[in-house]
């Protein structure tokens, strides 16, 4: 299972890990096309140990749109598995996009 702070595909650079339980992670990083700011998601099991999703059994970045991603982050502030750390990381990437 790869860790989630070392899926760094060649387009996507992970800024921070905002949330990472059970298998499945969110995370803040750079769009290195237009180099933006973007949330991204990803299930960390699979198969073959590389999870989902993955590029030639390279792990990937699933990139989630602006007004999703902000919704998407406002709902994780309730989630109750959400460590302060992870709260307050998922809030400053709410002020990033």
């Amino acid at each position: 299972m790869p860790i989630p702070e070392d899926v760094n595909p060649q387009k996507f650079k992970v800024i921070d890990v905002l949330f990472n339980h059970d298998d499945f992670s969110i995370s803040v990083g750079t769009w290195t096309p237009n180099n933006s700011t973007q949330i991204a998601m990803r299930w960390n099991e699979g198969e073959d140990g590389n999870g989902y999703p993955k590029v030639f059994a390279h792990p990937q970045w699933f990139i989630i749109s602006g007004d999703v991603a902000r919704s998407l982050l406002h709902g994780l502030l309730g989630n109750p598995l959400l460590t302060s750390v992870e709260y307050n990381s998922v809030v400053t990437a709410l002020g990033r996009i």
